[in-house]
């Protein structure tokens, strides 16, 4: 399980995704499941934290190649 925290409009919200395949897939639809803007403040895969930072489209590219 992929889970992400972020803030929209000073409101913290969580997105959660079956896995990192599944948020890659669903970001490549022509309306992504979150806006690429997004700033990411916690990231968990798997139940570990990630050390991250950066917005979701950082996320995107830097896991898109990976899987």
């Amino acid at each position: 399980m992929m889970k992400i925290t972020y803030h929209d409009a000073n409101q913290q919200k969580t997105a959660t995704f079956e896995n990192m395949a599944d948020f890659i897939m669903l970001q490549m639809r022509e309306v992504p499941a979150l806006e690429d803007h997004l700033t990411i403040d916690q990231l968990e895969i798997s139940g570990e934290k990630v050390d991250f930072t950066g917005s979701v489209l950082d996320l995107f590219n830097a896991y898109s190649n990976k899987i």
